[in-house]
């Protein structure tokens, strides 16, 4: 349970680290970019509602997929493919700016472990 716990805080740090750098901030920016178009195109083409359309266009870019709503026309069918694909890479660099994020806080957990050590037998 404690092992959970530190593991938790250390996620909440490293999410709060990555939103403070500009690159994930531009990721955030591109992310809702490309929902929002992804909402209108369906809103259009395929005649979802709004809402509808937007919860489609997110299900599809995270690449969730729960199947209870799917294009009709060929040109939506199209679309949702390029689209699942750009889904699956803004994914993959979500989970990369994470992880490098959490990589450098274990080494620099570690450095300062080892700091105090030397520290304390000095």
């Amino acid at each position: 349970m404690f092992g959970l716990l530190i593991g938790f805080k250390r996620l909440i740090r490293c999410l709060v680290r990555c939103f403070n750098k500009e690159e994930t901030k531009a990721l955030l920016v591109a992310t809702g970019i490309i929902l929002l178009i992804g909402t209108i195109f369906y809103h259009n083409i395929e005649k979802m509602t709004f809402i509808d359309s937007f919860y489609f266009s997110f299900v599809t870019l995270a690449t969730i997929g729960y199947g209870d709503l799917h294009p009709i026309t060929t040109i939506g069918k199209l679309f949702t493919v390029l689209y699942g694909i750009l889904g699956l890479g803004m994914v993959s660099l979500s989970v990369g700016v994470i992880a490098r994020e959490l990589v450098q806080i274990r080494n620099e957990n570690q450095e300062n472990n080892q700091k105090n050590r030397e520290d304390t037998l000095s």
